[in-house]
């Protein structure tokens, strides 16, 4: 049994990457000591809990994250606003802004007081983390990503953008790279030359209730950010609806663009039609509201979303990305459109809501698919990949 540590940025907010960390932690637990690390810097999103499950076994630590004086906190606004540059002085500034020596140190102390065997760091933020300090821990570290390649890179929008470098070569010193997709693995080795493993998520939960497909009513889910295109998603019900009165919009989700979308709604006239929850622990209980889950996301690495849609015999319509490939096959589990084609888009809900016998052929694909993504067969994966990393 190895003494594991993971580190993520919240545990308890509704997501999808608090999702399956919870889930493959719970699985992992059954074979080794497993903590938690937590800096709960989302927790106002859901509350200090979420609604999934997590073993008894796991300990679960919240961290502080590092001192956040003035200057620190300039230099990070500055960055969100621009971007700053890849020069040597930017670089520096926003090391020190982000990942400062004394907050470093505070790990290597943990890590190494605890006696760790391996640290698995949840997405880039705490992969370079873990690059940083590698040299000086005695725990095997592995990175699992949870965003595409342009979620992190993206020139404009990417969350590490103008810090491509510090990623590769942090990432460099960490024993594995975990993505979620061939897609992403074959970015990583062209532009990062980096070599990755590749497991998908399972499906965070099972249910014996499936969706109505005689329920008039698209539904999505996710964090309402500008990544998950509900503005293009409003708009495209806005079109569809001026043909379709009886249908109905739910985005299960809340974020900081809640207020703008519901803006968007009044401006269409829409506020009978569209609602949004806002953070919310009742998942399950608002995708049986519908029977055509929607995706529009601009990126995904894996959404968790989709799993649940599926799991829940929901026809699916997306956005033809990457991350849809192993999920959604046009046609089959529902219609995936040219992406961000938001005229095609509603071509697909149109024909989709006309005709329930099509939906009830998808509900049943969906649900031949979601038996594909058991746990059990992930965690074999992880477990092979924990073995291979310890005994490099």
């Amino acid at each position: 049994m190895a003494k594991i540590g993971f580190i993520i940025n919240s545990l308890f907010a509704c997501g999808g990457e608090e999702r399956v960390v919870s889930l493959i932690a719970s699985e992992l637990s059954k074979y080794h000591d497993i903590t938690i690390y937590t800096y709960e810097s989302r927790r106002l999103e859901g509350g200090k809990r979420n609604d999934y499950y997590l073993s008894e076994q796991i300990r679960v630590e919240e961290v502080a994250g590092p001192r956040e004086p003035f200057f620190r906190h300039g230099i990070k606004v500055l960055y969100n606003l621009t971007g700053m540059s890849v020069g040597k002085i930017s670089q520096y500034l926003l090391k020190n802004a982000f990942y400062p020596e004394e907050h470093l140190n505070e790990w290597v102390k943990r890590i190494n007081d605890e006696q760790y065997d391996l640290m698995i760091a949840v997405s880039g933020a705490n992969a370079i983390l873990l690059g940083y300090i590698a040299d000086r821990i005695k725990a095997k570290c592995i990175s699992w990503e949870h965003s595409s390649f342009e979620g992190y890179f993206d020139p404009k929008t990417g969350y590490y953008r103008n810090r491509m470098e510090v990623y590769r070569s942090c990432a460099a010193k960490l024993g594995a790279r975990v993505v979620l997709n061939w897609d992403i693995a074959h970015k990583y080795a062209v532009r990062l030359g980096l070599e990755t493993v590749v497991i998908p998520n399972p499906k965070s939960f099972s249910s014996k209730e499936k969706a109505d497909m005689d329920a008039k009513c698209f539904v999505t889910c996710g964090r309402v950010e500008r990544e998950k295109g509900y503005d293009d998603l409003v708009e495209a019900f806005a079109l569809f609806h001026e043909k379709n009165r009886e249908w109905k919009l739910l985005i299960i989700g809340g974020g900081s663009m809640e207020q703008r979308l519901h803006g968007l709604i009044q401006e269409r006239n829409l506020s009978e039609y569209v609602s949004i929850t806002g953070y919310t622990h009742e998942v399950k209980e608002n995708l049986l509201k519908g029977s055509v889950f929607m995706m529009t996301s601009r990126w995904e690495g894996f959404p968790m979303t989709v799993t649940e849609a599926l799991e829940m015999g929901l026809a699916v319509i997306a956005y033809d990305i990457p991350a849809l490939e192993p999920l959604v096959t046009d046609g089959i589990e529902g219609k995936i459109v040219p992406a961000f084609r938001r005229d095609k888009l509603v071509e697909a809900m149109e024909e989709i809501a006309a005709s329930p016998d099509m939906r009830r052929k998808m509900s049943e694909n969906a649900l031949a698919k979601a038996q594909t993504l058991r746990p059990e067969e992930v965690v074999r994966q992880w477990l092979a990949l924990i073995g291979d990393v310890l005994a490099w």
